[in-house]
């Protein structure tokens, strides 16, 4: 390393005045995505953490970080509470750990982590959950006048035993004698009917995607219901949409308008002879295809968090457009991403029992 700087600093001195100047405005940008500055963090959309409320005041500083008071129950708290910096004793190593996650096609084990970053590896467990719950709802997918629209089955998991004491206290339902709560009994009897996780992709002819949850169930089609309530939340108005021609989302297409809808069957892209070489769903089985196959490396992943990998897989392909300094702004932009994390139980729960 020493050797490659002294080459760079020889280098330096044969370029012209305004290279300099072109490359010392470059390492200033550049090492500035090293600097995490709580202040720089907007305070629009701030939620109190006590009481849910939004509207606050300045309260004075500390440390040179400007306090805000709840209006509503006057409690104090700075710009970053709720983002995943709230209560994070090595703040400066939150941009390192961003680049880390999405710079690798595939992920890094939080051994791996812990031993490049320097701190433990529960602590690497904790700052990915915190990372990935930051991304449920920045930067949503723009439909483009051509959209895919699918759905995808995950296999229904239960993994892991971190938080297992709080998670039975959650979800706690009997008298002390009955130890298992009603939602693992749930849980158990999904697994042994092979229940699925059920998300509909929508995915842009131009290459980017999102995924929203739509219910755990059976194996089967979804009902026009169940698409209505997940769908309404599209903005499909004067768009081409292209979907197989599975009876419960042709019944829910039919009942809108201003919609351009074209639609396939799956057997025909098997067989390789559709009427319209345009009317495919190809991207979304890419998509997919690549989804599985990264997902292998976690040997399954738990349900109660798999719309965060789904989350965290589509970054990975943004991060290919995005300047480093961007993804790390959107990671600390959701005021609500801390109690999301605090809550996933929660979030988990009305999933199951959608």
């Amino acid at each position: 390393m020493d050797t490659i700087m002294k080459d760079i600093i020889n280098k330096y001195k044969y370029l012209k005045l305004y290279q300099q100047k072109i490359l010392l405005k470059f390492l200033n940008q550049f090492l500035s995505i090293n600097i995490i500055d709580t202040g720089s963090i907007s305070a629009e959309g701030m939620i109190c953490r006590r009481c849910g409320a939004d509207f606050f005041v300045k309260n004075g500083t500390y440390k040179n970080n400007q306090r805000y008071q709840c209006k509503a129950c006057g409690s104090t708290q700075f710009r970053d509470a709720n983002t995943p910096l709230y209560n994070l004793k090595l703040k400066d190593k939150w941009s390192d750990f961003v680049y880390i996650m999405l710079d690798s096609e595939q992920p890094m084990t939080n051994e791996r982590i812990s031993k490049v970053l320097d701190f433990d590896k529960k602590t690497a467990q904790r700052w990915r959950h915190k990372f990935l719950s930051s991304l449920n709802e920045v930067n949503p997918l723009e439909l483009d006048e051509e959209v895919e629209i699918d759905e995808v089955y995950l296999k229904f998991c239960v993994k892991g035993v971190i938080g297992r004491e709080k998670y039975e206290e959650y979800f706690f339902y009997g008298s002390p004698d009955n130890v298992e709560s009603e939602l693992r009994k749930k849980e158990k009897k999904m697994i042994e009917e092979k229940y699925q996780s059920i998300f509909l992709c929508q995915h842009n002819r131009m290459g980017d995607f999102d995924f929203s949850p739509i219910k755990i169930q059976k194996k089967g089609i979804v009902s026009k219901e169940d698409l209505e309530r997940v769908m309404k939340e599209l903005d499909l108005s004067k768009r081409t949409v292209i979907t197989d021609k599975e009876t419960s989302m042709m019944s829910y297409m039919n009942t809108l308008d201003n919609v351009n809808h074209l639609t396939f069957r799956s057997s025909d892209i098997k067989k390789g002879i559709l009427e319209n070489k345009k009317v495919h769903n190809n991207n979304i089985n890419n998509t997919m295809m690549l989804l599985r196959g990264w997902l292998k490396v976690f040997r399954g992943v738990s349900t109660k968090y798999i719309w965060n990998y789904l989350k965290w897989f589509r970054f990975l392909n943004l991060f290919k457009l995005f300047k480093t300094r961007q993804m790390i702004g959107y990671s600390l932009s959701d005021k609500n991403s801390y109690p999301r994390f605090k809550n996933i139980f929660k979030t988990y729960e009305e999933f199951v029992y959608i």
